[in-house]
């Protein structure tokens, strides 16, 4: 009975609950049968071969009726509830979102957008080329340094701790940008972390956007999926995701308003249903 209970805990969240689906309905059906005086011992020349192929074949039929429409309503995004925040999951672009949008820098806030320190198709890129303008964003970086007293290091840049968020009011375009700490960089300008730094990172990031937000919408990339050295091994979008709504379920954080996670391009990859009543029931692969 265990190792049952097991194998069904870790199906999928899409598979368990068209089972259930499924089971409730043959119930229901069961039921109604019953009340009104029917079942299949009735049929004539029906033998128990026929009878349990009936109901295996309902049981399909419903289970494959209901995982197909699962898969279809979930399939661009899906929305759930952590510590009373309200969380959407979904595709797009955070550049024609609304709502406050936070977008990944390294610790020094760098605005060296050259494909060598930072490169020019990142979110931090776009930030600063087609978004923001490089001078209003070096002098905010300079007025929160001085805030947390901060001096500038060997090569003129302010180290500030991971999980800082500095917000950009950008006159390019009028949105509002926080600027999130979210990797340092070495002597080679390469971005590394690993999970345990990036999770400290990501508590912090939210109890920076608590310090901020002023009840606004916020909007954000899944972080991390720009980064390819990882230094305890490569991470999948969906790690990234499951981390970063898990790092809000325990930081403690209730925003009173949405935050919307952007998937850019195809979500197909990324089980979205899984996320649905995340903490309600563990999600498995």
């Amino acid at each position: 009975m265990k190792k049952l209970y097991f194998w069904y805990n870790n199906l999928s969240k899409r598979v368990r609950d068209s089972i259930l689906a499924s089971i409730t309905t043959i119930g229901l059906i069961s039921t109604v049968l019953s009340i009104i005086g029917i079942s299949l011992g009735d049929w004539n020349g029906s033998s128990v071969v026929i009878r349990i192929a009936v109901v295996v074949g309902l049981f399909l039929a419903v289970f494959g009726v209901s995982y197909y429409i699962i898969g279809r309503v979930f399939r661009d995004s899906v929305k759930t509830i952590i510590r009373k925040t309200q969380v959407s999951i979904g595709c797009g672009d955070i550049f024609d979102t609304s709502g406050m949008r936070v977008i990944g820098c390294d610790t020094h806030f760098d605005t060296r957008v050259d494909d060598v320190v930072i490169s020019k198709n990142s979110l931090h890129g776009q930030l600063v080329l087609k978004h923001g303008v490089k001078e209003e964003i070096e002098q905010i970086v300079d007025v929160e340094a001085k805030k947390l007293k901060l001096k500038k290091n060997k090569d003129g840049l302010y180290d500030f701790p991971l999980g800082t968020i500095i917000r950009y009011d950008s006159s390019v375009d009028g949105h509002t940008y926080l600027m999130l700490a979210m990797t340092k960089l070495n002597s080679q300008h390469e971005a590394h972390t690993n999970m345990a730094d990036f999770e400290t990172m990501l508590m912090k990031m939210w109890k920076e956007i608590n310090r901020v937000y002023a009840r606004n919408d916020i909007v954000l990339p899944i972080l991390g999926t720009g980064i390819s050295r990882f230094d305890d091994g490569p991470k999948e979008p969906e790690d990234l995701l499951r981390c970063m709504l898990c790092t809000l379920n325990s930081s403690g954080v209730t925003l009173k308003s949405n935050v919307e996670i952007i998937i850019y391009g195809d979500a197909k990859e990324i089980p979205l249903y899984e996320y649905r009543n995340l903490f309600n029931v563990i999600p498995r692969r």
